[in-house]
């Protein structure tokens, strides 16, 4: 068993900026090796880095492993590598948004919103082929950003059908939505300016929803329920607070992973034909697109140890943090037979790209319905689908060893739109 030592040569991490398909080398050696990894985490100092998927699930589920450093008790002293962010109690507890995202977030509210979610899907390639319909004087068309006619409408109108936004008030909900979901850290002027706009309508809708009487099925309502369940009752900031926070990161992932699929679906376009043949292949399809597009690239968000805790050989020290590559784990050839195949009728394909666990994604079950109708839309109607072989236009860190590939624009043509 090994423990955290000071070491003058740490790696740094992460291991440079996000690849399309392929990972960077050193994930392969990091797995062939015993135990876990030092490496030196932009804004969080020493962590111990898991690339096996054992691993990795392990400080997913572990309930010693938690989002934020252990209390500090009288008989500690910090010891190297010790996490030195301080421990601070949240406004709004774990318990409190859980409360809220298992109410709001339920797989029969999300799978009765599939209809609505292909029908906007559809709508907006009609609106791209009206766009796309003129050719230029050389008889090539003029590329189409896919980011700003497709994937970001898709997935802000999916919200709005989500929250029930009246329609004169939803062309303002979706611009907030997209203005206030960025990449960046921290975030610009501008993306704080929209969240304080967004928070004010959300506030708004839930005041009207609430006065109403919350006894529809829409989000909201089912947020509303929630503010009054359990001896731990949420203020109307919190709420709003809780919903944020439920939106924001689902809008970002969504658009953020459907960027990259339809990127990774163009170096596999044998796979996008056959998906049109077969439909009944994309809810595969999409699995394995989360398992097999490294688009977070690095890792989860750290993970602090309450205790000391045994994972993959390495004893990880009370307040030591963790840090869980999913992108090589989900290449790890102990889990995944032929892990670097890209198969879109792979069977068993428990990848870890929503994570596991306490720390399962809770918009897992909204981003699979959105992904999946979009997917199926885009391989149903679209020929000739091509997109831009632009390199990533940008990158995000997020403070916690994740560096997200962000395609924006996404220009694209095609020969032409099925009806």
């Amino acid at each position: 068993m090994t423990h955290l030592e000071p070491a003058p040569d740490v790696p740094h991490y992460p291991f440079g900026e996000p690849h399309l398909l392929d990972l960077d080398h050193r994930y392969a050696g990091l797995r062939a090796t015993e135990g876990l990894h030092r490496v030196e985490v932009r804004d969080l100092g020493e962590a111990w880095l898991c690339s096996r998927y054992a691993d990795v699930r392990r400080i997913l589920t572990d309930s010693r492993f938690g989002l934020t450093p252990p209390e500090p008790g009288v008989a500690d002293a910090p010891g190297p590598g010790a996490a030195t962010v301080p421990a601070k109690a949240p406004a709004l507890t774990s318990a409190q948004v859980n409360r809220v995202t298992r109410g709001g977030l339920k797989p029969r509210r999300i799978e009765r919103l599939r209809g609505a979610t292909e029908r906007i899907a559809d709508d907006l390639l009609d609106r791209l082929d009206r766009l796309d319909s003129v050719e230029g004087p050389d008889g090539e068309r003029t590329p189409v950003d896919l980011m700003a006619g497709f994937v970001k409408p898709l997935a802000a109108e999916v919200l709005c059908e989500l929250l029930d936004v009246p329609a004169g008030d939803r062309a303002e909900v979706r611009a907030l939505l997209l203005g206030a979901a960025t990449t960046a850290s921290p975030p610009s002027d501008a993306e704080q300016q929209d969240r304080r706009a967004l928070a004010r309508r959300l506030a708004d809708l839930i005041a009207a929803r609430d006065a109403a009487g919350a006894g529809a099925d829409d989000l909201l309502s089912a947020v509303i329920r929630a503010r009054d369940e359990g001896d731990d009752r949420l203020t109307d900031r919190q709420l709003v607070t809780a919903a944020l926070r439920l939106l924001l990161p689902g809008l970002q992932n969504t658009v953020l992973m459907l960027s990259n699929f339809v990127r990774a679906l163009m170096h596999h376009r044998s796979d996008l034909e056959r998906l049109r043949r077969r439909p009944d292949l994309v809810p595969s399809a999409v699995e394995e697109l989360i398992r097999f597009t490294p688009f977070h690239s690095t890792s989860t968000f750290p993970r602090y140890a309450a205790v000391d805790v045994e994972v993959g050989g390495t004893l990880i020290r009370r307040g030591e943090v963790a840090v869980g590559a999913l992108c090589a784990a989900n290449r790890d050839e102990r889990a995944f037979t032929g892990p670097d195949t890209f198969d879109i009728e792979r069977g068993e394909n428990a990848h870890l790209g929503f994570g596991m666990g306490a720390h399962h994604c809770p918009g897992a079950a909204l981003a699979r319905m959105q992904l999946q109708v979009a997917i199926a839309a885009l391989a149903r109607r679209v020929d000739g689908l091509h997109v831009a072989p632009a390199a990533v236009a940008g990158s995000a860190h997020d403070g916690g060893g994740r560096v997200i590939g962000w395609f924006d624009p996404l220009p694209a043509t095609w020969s032409a739109i099925r009806p």
